[in-house]
């Protein structure tokens, strides 16, 4: 069943945070891999497709619906249930909530590699959690898959 483009924003905020955008910078490729709030066709699910070995740069714009202090990331990728890939990382110590002339937050992570090899090519589910000092306060879910280093990057999820 496809799902509206409300219901689709809705999927990722709640009453404590919105996540506006989510962009993938790969090196070595000129356009970075972008799920957005305002994008003309909304993808049914957020499906990242990535070369082996690559280095990526994920940057995240959010909204934030109420003051949070202590706001940490939470990334994980799992290969059969099993965590394989994780970063935690963090964003602010005082984050204010969005107003009209602030209306998001972004941030850049450092660059991270993905691992490469037949063993490792496929697709994993990945959830990011937000948390505030060191609770979850919102996560959503979304796919990464590795795929052999001579494939281009891609955006799927729109079927």
């Amino acid at each position: 069943m496809t799902k509206t483009r409300e219901e689709l924003i809705a999927e990722f905020q709640n009453d404590d945070l919105e996540l506006c955008a989510m962009t993938i910078a790969i090196d070595g490729h000129d356009q970075p891999l972008r799920y957005s709030q305002d994008m003309d066709e909304m993808p049914q699910r957020l499906h990242f497709v990535l070369p082996e070995k690559s280095t990526y740069t994920l940057t995240i714009r959010y909204r934030a619906k109420r003051p949070i202090r202590s706001l940490g990331y939470h990334q994980v990728v799992k290969k059969h249930g099993i965590p394989f890939d994780t970063r935690k990382l963090p964003i602010g110590d005082n984050i204010v909530p969005n107003t009209d002339d602030n209306p998001y937050h972004e941030v850049t992570f450092p660059p991270h590699t993905l691992p490469s090899g037949s063993l490792v090519r496929g697709k994993y589910p990945a959830t990011s959690t937000f948390l505030e000092n060191g609770k979850a306060i919102f996560s959503c879910e979304w796919i990464i898959e590795i795929v052999k280093r001579d494939r281009q990057p891609e955006s799927k999820g729109f079927d």
